[in-house]
This record gives structure tokens, C-alpha cells and sequence, in this order.
């Protein structure tokens, strides 16, 4: 006998929330792939900055983090992500409201979380600019190696 799937937004709409695991590395280093348990409850008002909202792109649940909300919509970004979204007001459905890690439980209000917040936020131009610097070594160390191959064929 097949198991139905159901969406997640109907089991919050039956349930009041969806509880369950996390998929991806995008929220890195809050939430980690397949460990973790969220609790994502519907979205009753805007979100505001370092929200948590949930909404699909395509087929694909998306939980990415509100970097500015905007006339329509918000911007949107996940912890681990270096690309910002812009994402309709309608198209976010949930927000997240808790999650636990490992045997510690934490609640999306509590100040030591919205600190992590801001600053996971705040140091993304620093994150930026390390990472085009450590992209531009590895392409300079790859043309590096090209050259060497080349001239190690040359000679044999």
C-alpha cells in the first residue's frame, strides 16, 4: 500500500504546525542537514527582519532567513547562502517559531538566538569578501596547475 505524502502546509493547517526534520545546508550553522527538528508555524502576520520564513520554490521547501522585509514582499537569505531572494508576500506561508539541536530546545524570541541572528546577518559583507578571496586563490592555484601539466606534457 503507498503512502500518501502530505505538503506541509497542510499539516500546518490541520495540525497548527509542522514538526520535523531539516533538509539541506543552507541555514548552516544553525540548523544542520537531517539532524535537526523545526517547528514551523503559519504565517498570521508580516514578518519582520531575522524571521525565519518558510515558502516553496517550485516543488522545493525553502527556509531562509528575512533580511529586509520590503513594500510586497521580502528579501530573503539563507545563513549559509551568499545570494539574496526576492520573495513575494503570498508565496511565504510559514514562519519558524522553535527548532531543537541535538538535546537543546530554542524558541526563535529568545535574545540569545535573535543575538546569533543579527549577527549571522551583520557579518555577511566580511563572509563576502573572504569568500571571493578564497575563490580567486583556488583559480589562481588551478591556473597554476594547468601551466605546470602543459609543460609537464611538453617535455615528455
Amino acid at each position: 500500500m503507498e503512502q500518501e505524502k502530505y505538503k506541509i502546509e497542510d499539516v500546518m493547517r490541520e495540525k497548527g504546525a509542522y514538526i520535523g526534520p531539516t533538509v539541506g545546508v543552507s541555514m548552516l550553522p544553525m540548523l544542520k542537514n537531517r539532524r535537526d527538528t523545526i517547528v514551523v508555524r503559519p504565517k498570521t502576520e508580516r514578518l519582520k527582519r531575522l524571521d525565519v520564513a518558510l515558502y516553496k520554490r517550485g516543488d522545493a521547501y525553502v527556509l531562509h532567513r528575512v533580511i529586509q522585509p520590503i513594500e510586497g514582499g521580502y528579501i530573503i537569505r539563507g545563513d549559509n547562502c551568499y545570494a539574496d531572494e526576492h520573495i513575494p508576500e503570498d508565496a511565504v506561508f510559514g514562519v519558524l517559531t522553535e527548532f531543537f539541536r541535538k538535546d537543546k530546545h530554542y524558541f526563535c524570541t529568545d535574545k540569545k538566538y535573535l543575538r546569533y541572528a543579527e549577527r549571522r546577518v551583520r557579518s555577511y559583507p566580511r563572509r563576502m569578501f573572504f569568500l571571493r578571496v578564497k575563490n580567486k586563490i583556488k583559480a589562481g592555484i588551478k591556473k597554476f596547475l594547468r601551466i605546470f601539466k602543459k609543460k609537464d606534457k611538453k617535455e615528455s
